[in-house]
């Protein structure tokens, strides 16, 4: 696999935007988890934790939907430097207001705000600075780095707020923000395609056009059946992962007995290692059944989350602590696996120029799902005990995946093994 990434990272531009990826993503991954504990320490409440994921999903909402069509509509290098240096000063904005949660929250809400026009920009751009042959690499790189700055930023955010304070954290992060700023300053001008400035004459008329795409878009996602399951997947997926982590501190503290600042190297160190697992064992894949590759990570992932609930009753085994590390493993490996091959399957079958506004609604859907639901399970948690919010989360997850199984022998199309490489044929 190191073979494969480095006959892609010698292409300058894409070396370029993938330092830009992993420094802006250890940053967003630092500041995540580092506000959900943060907060939590101001509030004692896993509702305001929820809170955090709320703030992030509202801009999904507002702005989802239309970015893809932006980034296809305006110069993808500049986007992403302006959205890099935004998140920047948002970050230098967080070291005013560290102590105010309302703050706290609104400039949550900026930050998300601004991502919602990079991650379009990003994936458009990787085609046109790498060759066609070079694409499942490169997104196979794009992929790995994203669970591996999950890792990373999780696991560093609370040892890092332990023995210094979230002020310093808040520097690390925004030092890494100026630091992708400037690598995608320094790649060439490789979006080449024209574009118009937005002047007061022609502000209905454009506004109308992206109006009229944008529904376009969407009307696209619901006719295609096949794109439309896919997607939906994927959210369910990102609605387990984003419900876990809100539950996590005080389950953490309550069931596992752990210091919250200590949850991230301990859960989401293993779930990371099990996601970049996935990935490295679905890059070396070329044909495989990508409905049933998405049907059942969604029962491995419901049993090891109802196992990982039940550690109250196994905590005096010798080695529960081990069951514990295994489990969560698992339940990365199964959660990577939903995404990379639900992302993979969109990449192939989206016709071109529906791609930017299809990914545009999946990054709206990622966010409604890692906050409304998170929302559901803090409130559960909060009324009742992380425990119990736990367990009923396993219990949803394990019943999605028991229906789309049952369900999966009724589309005989998805039967039929689809090749990786249709991707670049």
């Amino acid at each position: 696999m190191s073979s494969t990434f480095v006959s892609v990272l010698k292409y300058k531009d894409f070396f370029k935007l993938w330092t830009s990826q992993w420094t802006s993503q250890v940053a967003l991954n630092m500041l995540n988890f580092a506000l959900i504990l943060h907060i939590y320490q101001l509030t004692n409440s896993t509702t305001a934790i929820s809170l955090v994921l709320i703030a992030s999903a509202i801009p999904s909402v507002l702005l989802g939907p239309f970015s893809g069509v932006f980034a296809d509509r305006f110069n993808y290098k500049k986007i992403l430097i302006l959205t890099n240096f935004l998140r920047f000063v948002a970050v230098v904005l967080l070291i005013f207001a560290q102590s105010n949660v309302l703050a706290l929250l609104e400039i949550i809400f900026i930050i998300s705000s601004v991502a919602q026009f990079f991650s379009p920009a990003e994936q458009a751009s990787i085609p046109l600075i790498v060759p066609k042959e070079k694409l499942i690499a490169a997104n196979s790189l794009i992929v790995t780095t994203t669970y591996a700055t999950l890792l990373v930023g999780y696991s560093l955010a609370g040892p890092i707020m332990r023995v210094s304070s979230p002020l310093f954290l808040f520097l690390i992060c925004g030092l890494f923000y100026l630091i992708a700023t400037l690598s995608v300053n320094r790649m060439t001008n490789y979006d080449l395609k024209e574009t118009k400035p937005i002047s007061l004459s022609t502000l209905a008329p454009d506004i109308e056009s992206i109006w009229k795409s944008t529904k376009e878009g969407i009307a696209y996602s619901l006719k295609n059946r096949q794109i439309f399951r896919m997607m939906a997947k994927l959210t369910v997926g990102w609605v387990a992962l984003g419900s876990f982590v809100v539950l996590l501190p005080g389950f953490g503290t309550s069931v596992l007995s752990l210091p919250a600042e200590l949850v991230g190297p301990y859960v989401i160190a293993p779930a990371g290692i099990g996601m970049i697992i996935a990935a490295y064992i679905l890059e070396r894949r070329r044909k495989f059944n990508f409905d049933f590759s998405t049907n059942w990570p969604f029962l491995a992932v419901g049993l090891a989350l109802l196992m990982f609930s039940g550690f109250k009753f196994y905590h005096t085994f010798i080695f529960s602590r081990l069951i514990v590390t295994l489990l969560v493993i698992a339940l990365g490996f199964g959660c990577s696996i939903i995404y990379i091959s639900a992302q993979t399957f969109l990449h192939i079958k989206t016709e071109g120029h529906f791609r930017g506004r299809v990914f545009g609604i999946v990054s709206m859907l990622i966010n409604l799902a890692m906050s409304i639901p998170a929302l559901a399970v803090g409130g559960i948690s909060d009324a009742t005990s992380p425990f119990v919010a736990m367990v009923a989360l396993s219990i949803f997850i394990l019943s999605f995946g028991i229906f789309i199984s049952l369900r999966y022998n009724q589309y005989s199309e998805a039967k039929k093994s689809v090749s990786m490489m249709d991707f670049i044929a």
